[in-house]
């Protein structure tokens, strides 16, 4: 018996990103590499493409449909509209994390976008970030996306105007550069309610037609894992066995000739994209 690679998958790291101290990170997501040799299917090129449309694609305002976390930057002598409001302590925005490199500071809250009929909507929990935007009171309005801009109107008539950019289908950032008051606001928004992150690294061992699949963990919020398999590289997925959450092995039984191998994180939002695919070739 043996045991082979044929396939890397795809976990494509400009498409992973989050905000983590006050900064924007990338997080550490399943290369996009493959080697001399490797078999690509229809299927992970169907995904590749897929998301690389979704991280490119012009921004709309269905995308903003979700429960965000909102993330808002502004100057760290300042407020939007006012740069310079800190050392006069004339600054009426509060509840600001002052960012490690003194450059920024930001504050942190959660929104809501939704559609009825032909009304694009968003309500802001705790504070305001998008039309008055230095303003300590929960916010509410309607939204449109015209090209890459966002316009927001409150339920006082107060509008704010961000450059859009989808950075990803899970964040978007907002831009207002306000260079009459030497000022900002800076919104990153972060989806909640997400799958987890892929599983990363499998591998595999066989011993007659028993098969051990190991792999690394990179997710906290999985219920769970899916070990799929399928006997082809054009059949179909079937799933052979589930761990528990913080799992990174199992064991199945192959059958003799070709046994394919993937791992999905999961969890109540659905599953992760797909680990890399191992090919296991029990003759």
């Amino acid at each position: 018996m043996k045991i082979k690679a044929k396939i890397i998958c795809v976990g494509m790291s400009m498409l992973g990103m989050t905000v983590f101290g006050g900064a924007l990170k990338a997080q550490d997501a399943v290369p996009l590499t493959f080697s001399q040799g490797d078999v690509l299917s229809a299927e992970l090129l169907n995904s590749i493409f897929s998301r690389i449309n979704s991280a490119t694609n012009e921004i709309t305002n269905d995308d903003f449909i979700g429960t965000w976390t909102v993330t808002q930057y502004m100057p760290y002598n300042g407020q939007p509209g006012n740069g310079t409001c800190r050392s006069s302590s004339t600054c009426t925005v509060s509840g600001t994390i002052d960012s490690l490199d003194g450059m920024t500071r930001y504050r942190t809250d959660t929104s809501t976008f939704s559609k009825s009929g032909n009304t694009y909507s968003f309500s802001q929990q705790n504070v305001s970030s998008f039309a008055d935007s230095h303003i300590n009171d929960p916010e509410s309005g309607t939204y449109s996306v015209i090209a890459e801009t966002a316009v927001f109107k409150n339920a006082q008539g107060i509008f704010g105007y961000f450059y859009a950019k989808k950075k990803s289908a899970n964040q978007i950032v907002l831009q207002d550069i306000k260079s009459g008051s030497n000022s900002f606001n800076l919104v990153i928004l972060t989806k909640q309610n997400q799958p987890p992150l892929p599983a990363k690294g499998l591998s595999g061992t066989a011993s007659g037609t028993s098969v051990s699949l190991s792999w690394t963990d990179q997710s906290s919020d999985e219920t769970g894992f899916k070990v799929q398999t399928k006997t082809s590289v054009s059949g179909s997925w079937s799933t052979a066995t589930t761990t528990a959450a913080n799992a990174t092995s199992a064991s199945v039984t192959a059958s003799s000739g070709n046994n394919w191998y993937r791992v999905l994180a999961t969890n109540s939002n659905g599953d992760s994209i797909t680990s890399n695919e191992i090919l296991v070739e029990i003759q």
